[in-house]
C-alpha cells in the first residue's frame, strides 16, 4: 500500500493554490497593517490640527473679552478726566458726556455711569436737603431723593447721579456701603485707582449678574476725597458684545471669579456660564485662561462645542477589510474631505472680525488670511514675503519690530498697536497680538492676530477732546487754558516780553435765557464764541470758563494800547445782532484787562486782576472795558 507524499506549505512540493492563498493573505494583512498605521497617523494629525485651531479661537475670544473690559475702563477714566476738568459737574454736563459717548454703539454692554458721594452721618440731613434743593429743577425725581436702605451708619457712599436715567433711577440714593462687597471694592479703588466687584446684582437689574467698576476722584485743587465714579455692565451683555456669533458657536464659555488679587484664593464664584458648558468636559482641547481685571482674578474656560469630527472612520474600516482594492477610493475620499475642510476654514476666516498671519523666526510673513484686505486695507500678497513691520507707517515700525523680537526672545505673547499704510485711503489703526509657537511640534511659527481698531481710536480721540474743550462752543476749557497760559508766560519771561489776560462777560445774557429758553441761549453762546475766535490772532487763545464768561489770552502784545485795541475788536465783533430762533439778539460785553508782568506773573494773579477789572466795568455801565490797576498778589 503506497502512501501519498505530504505537501508542506512552503516547500517545493506545496501546491500553487496554497502558495497563492498564502501570498494573498500576506498581502491583505500587510495592506491592512499599512492602512491601520496610516489611519492612526491621520487621526493624530486631525487632533493636533483641531487643538491648534481651537487654541487660536480661544486666544481670539479671550483677547476680545479683555479688550471689551478695557474699553469700559477707559470710558470710566475719561469720565473722571471730564469731571476733574469741569468747574461744576452737574447732571446736565454729565448727561451731555454720556450722550456724546453713544454707549449703545461704541460701548455695547455698558449699563450705566454713576457719580457716588462719600457722606458722614453728621452731614447726611444737610446733604439730602441740598440735593433736593439744587437738582430738582434739573430732574423732578430728585424731589424725593433720600438715602436708602434706612438706618444710621457712620459713613455713607451714596449714588448721587446716574446716566442714562432710563431704567437706572432706582439706584439714586443707594448707599453702596451697605454691601460688604461694594464697600471692599470702594476701598480697593481708593488705594489703587481702579477696581471691579465680584459678581453682584444691580439695584436696577435684580436677578442678573453684573460687575461694578469704580475709580476714585482725587482733585488736587480741592484736597483728598473719597468720592468715586462708577460704571456697571451686565456680564452676559459684555460677552455678547465682545464675541461675535460666528466665533461664539465654536465653544461653550464659563467665566469664574477666583477672588481678589491681593488675597488668598476665595471660594470661586460663577460670573457667566453657557447653557451647555459641561457637554464636553473631557475634551483635551479645552482651554483655560486666567486674566485680571480691576483687582479681580477671572478664569475663562472655553470648551469646544463639537467633538473632533470622524468623517472617515466607517469608510476607513470598510477599506481595511476590503483590502487594497478600495485603497484608491479611500485616499480620494480623504483628499476630498481635507479640501472641503480647508475651504470651510477659509470661509470662517473671511467672516471673522480678525485676521491671522503666520510669521517665521525672523518676522517674515508666510501666510495671511483672505480677510487681511478688509481689516488692514492691504491685500494678502502685499503682506506675504516681507517683514511684518515693513507695511507699517514709519513712526510705528520700530515699535512693531521690537514687539516681534520681544515675543521671540522672551517666548511670551505681546500686544502692540500701530498704523498700516492702506492702499484704499488713509492709514488704518490695527491691534496686533503675537504668540510664539516656534517650538510647537505642529505650528513652528509666530501667530499674529490682527484686529482693526479704527473705531476705538476715534472714540478715544473724542473722549480726549471732551476732556480739554467746552462741548457747547468747542473752545478750550479752563484746564487747557491754564496749560497754554503757562507756555505763554514762560515765553514772555525768556524774551522779556509781555502778555495779557482779558475776562469778557456778556451783559444781559440771563434775559435771553429767561425769555427764549436755554436752547436759544446756547445758540447765541456758540455764535459769540465764533466771533471772538475770528477777532484774535491764531496764536491767541479764546476759552470759555462757564456760563457767559470768556477768557482771552493774548501773547506778545507790544503795549497797553495793543491790548485795548484787541478789547475794542472783541466788543465790536459782538455789536452786530445775532440771529437765533427767528429773532435778532443784541448782546454787549464788559471786559476786564490785565497785563503781564505789570499786574502779575502767574495766571491766577492775572485772571483775578482781569476779573476785578471786568466787574468794575459792569458797575460803571454795560459794554465797557477796564484795565486792571496795581497787582493782586
Amino acid at each position: 500500500m503506497s502512501v501519498a507524499p505530504r505537501r508542506t506549505l512552503f516547500g517545493k512540493d506545496s501546491s500553487p493554490a496554497a502558495r497563492g492563498g498564502f501570498v494573498t493573505l500576506a498581502v491583505v494583512v500587510l495592506v491592512i497593517s499599512l492602512e491601520w498605521v496610516a489611519w492612526r497617523q491621520y487621526r493624530s494629525h486631525e487632533e493636533r490640527l483641531a487643538a491648534a485651531n481651537f487654541t487660536r479661537i480661544a486666544d481670539q475670544a479671550t483677547l476680545s473679552l479683555m479688550q471689551q473690559t478695557t474699553h469700559y475702563r477707559n470710558a470710566l477714566l475719561a469720565l473722571r478726566a471730564t469731571y476733574l476738568a469741569s468747574e461744576r459737574f452737574d447732571p446736565d454736563e454729565f448727561a451731555r458726556y454720556v450722550r456724546a459717548l453713544s454707549i449703545e454703539q461704541t460701548l455695547p454692554g455698558l449699563r450705566a455711569f454713576a457719580v457716588n458721594r462719600a457722606i458722614d452721618e453728621d452731614d447726611r440731613a444737610a446733604y439730602v436737603q441740598r440735593i433736593r434743593r439744587e437738582l430738582t429743577e434739573v430732574d423732578p425725581v430728585y424731589a424725593r431723593f433720600d438715602i436708602y436702605p434706612e438706618g444710621l451708619r457712620e459713613h455713607y457712599h451714596v449714588v448721587e447721579m446716574i446716566q442714562p436715567p432710563s431704567g437706572n433711577q432706582r439706584s439714586l440714593g443707594y448707599d453702596l456701603n451697605t454691601s460688604e462687597v461694594r464697600r471692599a471694592t470702594i476701598d480697593y479703588a481708593l488705594r489703587n485707582g481702579f477696581a471691579a466687584t465680584p459678581p453682584i446684582q444691580l439695584q436696577q437689574a435684580p436677578g442678573v449678574l453684573a460687575v461694578l467698576i469704580l475709580a476714585p476722584v482725587r482733585d488736587p485743587r480741592s484736597g483728598p476725597s473719597r468720592d468715586t465714579l462708577a460704571a456697571s455692565f451686565l456680564v452676559g451683555d459684555m460677552v455678547n458684545a465682545a464675541i461675535s456669533p460666528t466665533l461664539r458657536k465654536h465653544f461653550h464659555l464659563t467665566i469664574t471669579d477666583l477672588g481678589a488679587l491681593d488675597a488668598a484664593r476665595d471660594q470661586p464664584t460663577t460670573l457667566f456660564v453657557d447653557a451647555a458648558a459641561n457637554a464636553n468636559q473631557a475634551d483635551p482641547r479645552t482651554v483655560v485662561r486666567e486674566e485680571s481685571f480691576g483687582g479681580r482674578r477671572w478664569q475663562l474656560r472655553l470648551q469646544p462645542s463639537q467633538s473632533v469630527s470622524r468623517p472617515l472612520a466607517d469608510g476607513m474600516l470598510f477599506g481595511l477589510f476590503a483590502g487594497g482594492a478600495l485603497m484608491a477610493g479611500t485616499l480620494s475620499h480623504l483628499a476630498l474631505q481635507h479640501a472641503r475642510r480647508a475651504v470651510r476654514h477659509q470661509a470662517l476666516a473671511r467672516l471673522g472680525s480678525d485676521c491671522v498671519m503666520e510669521l517665521d523666526g525672523s518676522g517674515l510673513v508666510r501666510t495671511v488670511d483672505p480677510s487681511a484686505q478688509r481689516i488692514t486695507g492691504r491685500i494678502a500678497q502685499q503682506w506675504r514675503g516681507q517683514a511684518l513691520w515693513q507695511s507699517v507707517v514709519e513712526d510705528d515700525a520700530g515699535d512693531v519690530e521690537e514687539a516681534v523680537r520681544r515675543c521671540i526672545n522672551r517666548n511670551e505673547p505681546v500686544v502692540t498697536e500701530c498704523r498700516v499704510r492702506a492702499e484704499d485711503g488713509p492709514p488704518r489703526w490695527i491691534s496686533v497680538r503675537i504668540g510664539n509657537h516656534l517650538e510647537h511640534p505642529y505650528l513652528g511659527c509666530l501667530l499674529a492676530q490682527v484686529s482693526n481698531i479704527d473705531g476705538r481710536k476715534a472714540a478715544e480721540a473724542e473722549v480726549q477732546r471732551l476732556a480739554f474743550f467746552d462741548p457747547l462752543t468747542g473752545l478750550p476749557n479752563r484746564r487747557l487754558l491754564e496749560a497754554r497760559a503757562d507756555l505763554t508766560f514762560s515765553a514772555a519771561r525768556r524774551h522779556n516780553g509781555r502778555a495779557a489776560v482779558l475776562v469778557l462777560d456778556l451783559d444781559g445774557f440771563k434775559e435771553i435765557n429767561d425769555s427764549a429758553g436755554h436752547a436759544v441761549g446756547d445758540e447765541v453762546l456758540a455764535q459769540v464764541a465764533t466771533r471772538l475766535r475770528h477777532s484774535v490772532r491764531d496764536s491767541d487763545t479764546v476759552a470759555r470758563l462757564g456760563g457767559d464768561e470768556f477768557v482771552i489770552l493774548l501773547g506778545e502784545p507790544a503795549s497797553e494800547a495793543d491790548v485795548r485795541a484787541a478789547s475794542m475788536r472783541l466788543t465790536h465783533a459782538l455789536s452786530v445782532p445775532m440771529p437765533a430762533a427767528g429773532h435778532n439778539w443784541l448782546v454787549t460785553a464788559s471786559v476786564g484787562m490785565a497785563m503781564y508782568p505789570e499786574h502779575g506773573t502767574r495766571f491766577a494773579e492775572l485772571l483775578g486782576a482781569a476779573d476785578a477789572a471786568m466787574y468794575s466795568s459792569k458797575r460803571t455801565g454795560h459794554g465797557l472795558s477796564t484795565m486792571a490797576t496795581g497787582r493782586t498778589g
